[in-house]
């Protein structure tokens, strides 16, 4: 595929920068940047679906940002949660601005960005185990990095070239599928092959109901039991070295959405479980209180008890935690349960996104913005969603939202 430049290029040269800053995990500096793109990028108008999108997120800042006058919060923990807040809307925006010119192919700057992020990722792989030594997979991850959705994003792109109409040569096919997915092979990321998957199946259009693709998710369903028991039955031990570890994880990982049993006695068990833990400690909370805060919440700057000091991953220590691994767990606890309908809208809004069309193409890129919902509900179980915040989901879905009302634009116009 020759890559040519089009007059949208400094707008691509953004996204990618706004894309790649998510890496360095400074999360002061890549809000900064990010506002700066959204300035500079903005646009004179927006689509209605769009603002409905972005005004879910704005909507759950509001309710936040409006019950923290209630409360007597950290100063600090109140600003840091109005830059978590405002994450999504920020990405979302970038995203839709970066791609509203008709000379822009979304598809083929994802490639090209996801190519440019797993060469240099292997380089990292690379310089982990020939120049530092590192054998265990978590200390090569730890140096390398832990996850790359927009990657994964990349790969789901490669393998759909033709339903995306970019119909790669043979050559250069193989190259993005080899260097791409050898480097999400190395991040050994749960969650990538949980959005892997999810998003393959929606783009074979497994998600829309027949017989015949009823009996396709229940075989799939089936091979993943039967894949699971198989790794309970190795018995995998913890804090194992290399594929071991990897496969405890997947053992652990459906207790570690939820443990009704996790108790805070320092075990093995609390570690491993401890978003499970958060989530119950979380709940507790709320329900404790008389002051409307399970359905408004407590406000941005709000805190959970851990009952204990706890190591971050900043190698601080805690007690009071303001942001939580489970986004559901984090938005319930600053904008309660009127919040989390607007949390779970935004999701079904994507799942539902667009109608059918006799473009083939438009369709493919209806399944592609409709599978990204559904993973969201799952990943946000794990990790804090879009407000993640080294999260890039969002631009990509504000990117893919604004290509597609481009292309319908254009086939309505081609139609006149």
């Amino acid at each position: 595929m020759r890559i040519t430049l089009s007059k949208d290029f400094p707008y691509q040269i953004m996204f990618f920068v706004a894309v790649g800053i998510t890496y360095f995990n400074i999360y002061e500096l890549s809000l900064a940047i990010w506002l700066l793109l959204a300035v500079v990028t903005i646009k004179r108008y927006y689509s209605v679906p769009f603002l409905w999108l972005v005004a879910s997120f704005v909507a759950i800042f509001v309710i936040a940002f409006s019950r923290t006058f209630f409360y007597d919060h950290n100063t600090y923990n109140i600003i840091r949660d109005i830059a978590y807040f405002i994450k999504p809307i920020i990405g979302l925006i970038i995203g839709y601005q970066c791609f509203r010119g008709s000379d822009n192919n979304f598809f083929k700057v994802v490639l090209y960005i996801s190519l440019i992020l797993a060469v240099i990722h292997l380089c990292m792989v690379g310089h982990a185990v020939l120049f530092k030594f590192l054998k265990d997979l978590m200390q090569i991850r730890a140096h390398a990095g832990f996850f790359s959705d927009f990657e994964t994003f990349g790969l789901i792109v490669v393998l759909f070239h033709k339903k995306f109409n970019l119909n790669l040569s043979k050559r250069a096919y193989w190259i993005y599928l080899l260097i791409i997915g050898l480097s999400l092979l190395f991040y050994f990321a749960r969650t990538n092959m949980i959005q892997f998957v999810m998003v393959a199946l929606g783009m074979l259009g497994l998600y829309t109901i027949t017989q015949k693709k009823l009996t396709l998710l229940a075989v799939f369903g089936l091979v993943s039991v039967l894949g699971f028991q198989w790794v309970v039955s190795t018995n995998p031990t913890r804090n194992a070295p290399g594929i071991e570890g990897f496969l405890y994880k997947v053992k652990n990982a459906p207790r570690e959405i939820y443990d009704p049993y996790v108790v805070n006695d320092n075990t093995a068990r609390f570690h491993d479980n401890f978003r499970s833990y958060e989530t119950q400690v979380t709940i507790l909370q709320m329900l404790s209180r008389d002051d409307l805060g399970i359905w408004l919440g407590n406000g941005l700057g709000a805190t959970v008890n851990y009952g204990r000091l706890m190591w971050t991953t900043e190698s601080s220590r805690v007690r009071h935690a303001p942001i939580l691994h489970n986004g559901y767990t984090t938005v319930f606890l600053k904008a309660g349960i009127i919040g989390l309908l607007f949390f779970f809208w935004s999701m079904l809004f994507l799942f539902f996104y667009g109608k059918r069309s006799s473009s083939t193409y438009l369709n493919n890129i209806k399944l592609l913005i409709n599978s990204t919902g559904l993973f969201l509900f799952v990943s946000t179980l794990v990790f804090l969603g879009l407000y993640f915040k080294m999260d890039n989901k969002s631009l990509f879905i504000g990117g893919l939202l604004a290509y597609y009302e481009i292309q319908r634009k254009l086939l309505s116009d081609n139609a006149i």
